[in-house]
C-alpha cells in the first residue's frame, strides 16, 4: 500500500496551479547544504526515487521529494517554520475517467523536512494515471528570499509484463535468436532500468534425447537455466534464447520461458503478473536434410462420406541421435525415422478437412452426412511418429453439375518439401436422393413465364440430386400434372434425370389456369440415422418435388402501347429514322403477334395507303424506317390491334438543314474571355449556348442568340488570370436547322 500523510490548509494568493510563487524564507547554512545570502532567489526541485514512472507497489514514503535549492542546483536548509504546500492533480489513463485533486479544496502541508528536503506522499487509492505534483513553501518572515514553485508529473500505475512474440515462439532446431519483451503501464510507458527474471522449463517431447536449451549472455556461451536481465529506457528487455547445435539435431518441444520482475535497488519490485511463452524447436521453413513427404492413398466415393489418410514424414535412417549411450547416433534398425517436430500445412482444394462425423448427438430419422467440418487447411506440427491422420469430405460442389464427378486434391507443405493426393467423389449414387422441379434458367423459356400468357409453354428442369443439392445423373423421376387441366399439354409422363443444362420437360395451358407437376423418385437411396451415436442405416424412401404454373390472358384495353422514334431532335435531310411501336400486358410483359400498321404524312408526298404493316415480336416490337428527303415535319401514325381491339399511337419528326457551329476565340486581356459563335444566316435567332470546359466537364457560362449575319458574341468573366481555358459552343435546333457543336476555342 502507498503511505500518505495530508494536512488541509487553506491555499492562499501566494500559491496557485502551476504558477511559479515567490515567498520569503529564513536561509539556515547546515553540513551539506549552501548557505544562502538573504534575500536571494531560491527554487525548488521535485524527484523520484523510482524514477518518472512506477508501479504503486514500487513506491514506498520518501520516494517522492520536494528539495530547496539555490541557483547552482544545491540543496539549501530552510526555517523549521517553513513548511510545504502542495496538492496532486490525478488525470487516469482511462479516457472516460474524471481528473480527480487531492486534496479536492485547498493544498496538504508538510512540516518536516531534512536539510530543505520534504517528503511527499503519493495518494493511495487512486487510479492508474499522470500524477502532477504541485508545490510551493509557506510565506517566511519580512524580507526572506523569493522561493519559486515547482510542478512535476509522474506516470503511475501497474505494470503488465509481456512478451513480444506470440505464443508459442518457434524456432529451428540448433540456433539461437533474441527474445524480447517488456514492462509497461497501463498507457504503454515503458518501466527503465528494472530486473527481470527469466528461466525455462524444458519440455519432453521431440527427437533431441536431452531438451537442452536455454540462456546465454553471449551467443556461443553455455547456455543457463536462468538469467537476469535490465529493462531499457522503453520499458523493453531482451536476452539470447539459445538450442545447442550438434550432431543428430533434434527437435525439442514444449519448452516454457518465464519471465517475472525481480526487486530492483532502490527501486523494489513492480510485482507484475509472471508471464510464459511456450518455445518449440521445430523446423518451419526448411526440413533435415532428404526428409520426404507422403500422403497415403485417399480412395473415392460418394459426397457425404468421409475417406481417411495420412500424412507421414520421414528422414533418413540415422538422422537423429536416438542412442542415449555417449558417442552413440542413430537408431537398431535400417527403416527411415521419423520427423518429430516438423511445421506442416495440408490443404485441400474441393471438399473440407474433417472429423468423420457429424454432430452428437444425432437425431433420428434425419439424413447421415452431415459431416462437421474442420476447414480447407490443416497446420501443426508432428509427433513423435511423424504422422498426422486426416479426414476429408464432400457436400456441395458445382463441379457435380456436368457429369456427377469432382476431384479433390490434398497436398502437403512441409518446409522445401510438396506432396499431393488426389480423392475422387461421384454423385451419381447419392447417401440421400431428392427430387428438384424447377422453372429452367431465363435462357431455356421461348416466352416469358411465371405467370405466363396462355397458350405460351413453361419449361422446367426435372433432377435427381443428392441432400447437398449435387446433381446424381440419370435417375427415373415420374411425372403427374394437377389442376386445371381442362385445356392444356404437356410433354413427358417421366424423366430420366441427367446433368444437361436444357430443360427437361414443358407444359401449357390454352385458358387462364393453374397446374402444378409434380416429380416422383420411387426408391431414392436414404442413409438415416438410427441412434444418438452417429449410428446409421441405408434405406429407400420415395422422394418428391412439386411446382405450379400459372396462366393468364392478356388484357388488350389494360396494355400499355407506346411508340417513338429514334429522332428526339431536328435530324439533317436524309437521315434514317425508325419509329418503334412497343405492347406490354398488364403485369409488365411484353405481348406478341399484335398486328402494327404504320401511316406516315410529310416531309415528301406520300399516299394515304399503309407504308409498313408487321406484327409484334417476342420483345413486343414492331418497327418501320425511312429516309426523309426534304425539309420539314413528317407525322408518323401506328395502328395496333388483336383482331378486335384496336390503338392509334402518333410521333412526329422534323428534318432540317445542317448548320456548322463554328467558335473563335478574340484577344483577352483586362480579365475577359471574348468569342465569337458563327453559324449559317439560314437560322438567325437561333438559341446559342457557350460552355467552359475544364478535365472533360462541359459547364454552362453564358446563352445568347445568332443574329442575322450568323453571329453571336460573348465577353466572359477571366477566371484563371494568364492560363488558358478550354470552351466550346452549341447551336440550337429551330425547326428548319439542325443542333451543332463548335470544335474548342482555347484563350488567354
Amino acid at each position: 500500500m502507498i503511505g500518505n500523510h495530508m494536512h488541509s490548509v487553506t491555499f492562499g494568493r501566494a500559491l496557485g496551479l502551476g504558477v511559479a510563487v515567490a515567498l520569503a524564507i529564513s536561509v539556515v547554512p547546515t553540513a551539506g547544504a549552501v548557505a544562502a545570502k538573504a534575500p536571494v532567489r531560491l527554487f525548488l526541485a521535485a524527484s523520484s526515487t523510482d524514477g518518472a514512472a512506477f508501479d504503486f507497489d514500487e513506491y514506498v514514503d520518501g520516494d517522492v521529494a520536494v528539495q530547496v535549492t539555490n541557483s547552482a542546483k544545491a540543496g539549501v536548509d530552510v526555517d523549521d517554520a517553513r513548511d510545504l504546500k502542495y496538492f496532486w492533480t490525478i488525470k487516469p489513463f482511462a479516457a472516460s475517467a474524471a481528473v480527480v485533486r487531492v486534496p479536492a479544496t485547498g493544498t496538504a502541508v508538510q512540516t518536516d523536512d531534512v536539510l530543505g528536503k520534504f517528503a511527499v506522499p503519493v495518494p493511495q487509492g487512486q487510479a492508474s494515471g499522470t500524477y502532477t505534483l504541485t508545490a510551493a513553501i509557506s510565506a517566511g518572515k519580512s524580507g526572506s528570499a523569493l522561493v519559486t514553485g515547482v510542478t512535476r508529473a509522474l506516470k503511475v500505475g501497474n505494470a503488465v509484463s509481456t512478451f513480444a512474440d506470440a505464443s508459442p515462439l518457434r524456432a529451428e532446431p540448433g540456433t539461437t535468436r533474441t527474445l524480447k519483451g517488456s514492462l509497461k503501464l497501463e498507457d504503454g510507458t515503458g518501466l527503465a532500468g528494472r530486473l527481470i527474471d527469466l528461466g525455462i522449463t524444458r519440455g519432453t517431447v521431440g527427437s533431441d534425447l536431452d531438451a537442452d536449451a536455454g540462456f546465454v549472455p553471449i551467443a556461443g556461451d553455455p547456455v543457463q537455466d536462468t538469467l537476469q536481465v535490465a529493462t531499457l529506457p522503453t520499458g523493453e528487455f531482451s536476452a539470447l534464447l539459445a538450442d545447442p547445435t550438434e550432431d543428430g539435431q533434434g527437435s525439442e518441444l514444449g519448452d516454457v520461458i518465464h519471465a517475472a520482475t525481480a526487486t530492483t535497488p532502490d527501486i523494489g519490485n513492480a510485482g507484475a503478473t509472471p508471464v510464459s511463452l511456450a518455445v518449440d524447436y521445430v523446423w518451419n521453413t526448411t526440413s533435415p536434410r532428404g526428409t520426404s513427404a507422403t500422403i497415403y492413398p485417399l480412395g473415392g466415393g460418394t459426397p457425404g462420406e468421409s475417406f481417411s489418410s495420412a500424412l507421414e514424414i520421414t528422414a533418413p535412417d540415422d538422422t537423429f541421435d536416438a542412442d542415449p549411450a555417449p558417442g552413440m547416433q542413430g537408431d537398431q534398425d535400417t527403416d527411415r525415422d521419423p520427423v518429430a517436430g516438423q511445421v506442416y500445412a495440408i490443404t485441400l482444394d474441393h471438399g473440407f478437412f474433417t472429423t468423420g462425423h457429424g454432430p452428437l448427438p444425432s437425431v433420428v430419422g434425419t439424413p447421415a452426412g452431415d459431416l462437421e467440418q474442420l476447414g480447407t487447411t490443416l497446420t501443426g506440427i508432428t509427433g513423435p511418429d511423424g504422422q498426422i491422420p486426416f479426414k476429408v469430405g464432400m457436400a456441395r460442389d458445382a463441379g457435380f453439375d456436368d457429369d456427377g464427378n469432382v476431384t479433390a486434391t490434398v497436398t502437403a507443405l512441409v518446409g522445401g518439401v510438396t506432396q499431393t493426393r488426389s480423392a475422387v467423389w461421384d454423385s451419381t449414387n447419392p447417401l440421400n436422393g431428392r427430387v428438384s422441379v424447377a422453372l429452367s434458367a431465363e435462357s431455356e423459356q421461348d416466352n416469358p413465364v411465371d405467370p405466363t400468357v396462355s397458350g405460351d409453354s413453361v419449361n422446367y428442369d426435372v433432377l435427381a440430386l443428392d441432400q447437398f443439392g449435387n446433381r446424381a445423373g440419370r435417375h427415373l423421376i415420374e411425372l403427374a400434372y394437377t389442376g386445371d387441366i381442362d385445356n392444356w399439354d404437356y410433354s413427358d409422363d417421366s424423366k430420366l434425370s441427367d446433368f444437361t443444362a436444357a430443360s427437361d420437360i414443358w407444359l401449357t395451358s390454352f385458358d387462364p389456369a393453374t397446374i402444378t407437376a409434380t416429380g416422383t423418385w420411387e426408391d431414392a437411396p436414404t442413409e438415416l440415422y438410427i441412434d444418438a451415436a452417429g449410428s446409421s442405416q441405408a434405406g429407400t424412401d420415395i422422394a418428391g418435388d412439386a411446382t405450379s404454373a400459372s396462366f393468364y390472358n392478356v388484357d388488350f384495353d389494360a396494355s400499355t402501347f407506346t411508340l417513338t422514334s429514334s429522332a428526339t431532335d431536328v435530324v439533317r435531310v436524309g437521315t434514317a429514322v425508325t419509329q418503334t411501336v412497343r405492347v406490354v400486358d398488364q403485369l409488365g410483359n411484353p405481348v406478341r403477334g399484335y398486328e402494327v400498321d404504320f401511316f406516315r404524312y410529310g416531309p415528301d408526298k406520300v399516299s394515304g395507303e399503309a407504308l409498313d404493316t408487321g406484327t409484334t415480336n417476342a420483345r413486343g416490337e414492331a418497327s418501320y424506317t425511312f429516309i426523309g428527303t426534304k425539309l420539314g415535319r413528317a407525322l408518323v401514325t401506328a395502328t395496333v390491334t388483336d383482331g378486335l381491339g384496336s390503338q392509334e399511337l402518333n410521333v412526329a419528326v422534323r428534318f432540317g438543314s445542317a448548320v456548322t457551329a463554328r467558335l473563335v476565340a478574340g484577344k483577352g486581356g483586362k480579365g475577359a474571355d471574348r468569342l465569337t459563335v458563327t453559324a449559317a444566316s439560314v437560322a438567325p435567332g437561333t438559341r446559342v449556348e457557350l460552355y467552359r470546359v475544364v478535365s472533360g466537364i462541359h459547364t454552362r457560362v453564358a446563352v445568347g442568340k445568332l443574329g442575322g449575319s450568323g453571329k453571336a458574341q460573348f465577353t466572359i468573366k477571366d477566371r484563371n488570370a494568364n492560363a488558358y481555358t478550354s470552351y466550346v459552343a452549341l447551336v440550337r435546333s429551330t425547326p428548319k436547322t439542325v443542333a451543332d457543336y463548335s470544335g474548342t476555342a482555347r484563350i488567354r
